[in-house]
């Protein structure tokens, strides 16, 4: 499937998106994966917060480029 066939939602972003909505097939040149990331999208991007922490994950997550998400302990990554 071509890049413009493609829903707006599955696209890969041309630039980070700061404090937008990210979809979990979408990607920016600022990827940077979590922890053992399994893909190269937003889902497995440490600037995206989907609640992967909490009990139940968001589909639609938020972009928090240049600010990283902090680990658990509190540290960040």
């Amino acid at each position: 499937m071509s890049e413009t066939t493609r829903r707006k939602e599955d696209q890969a972003l041309p630039a980070p998106n700061p404090d937008g909505n990210v979809w979990p097939r979408q990607s920016c040149p600022a990827f940077t994966p979590r922890s053992s990331a399994a893909e190269k999208t937003c889902w497995y991007c440490v600037y995206a917060d989907f609640h992967l922490d909490k009990p139940r994950a968001l589909d639609v997550g938020v972009c928090y480029y240049p600010k990283k998400q902090l680990k658990q302990g509190g540290t960040k990554e």
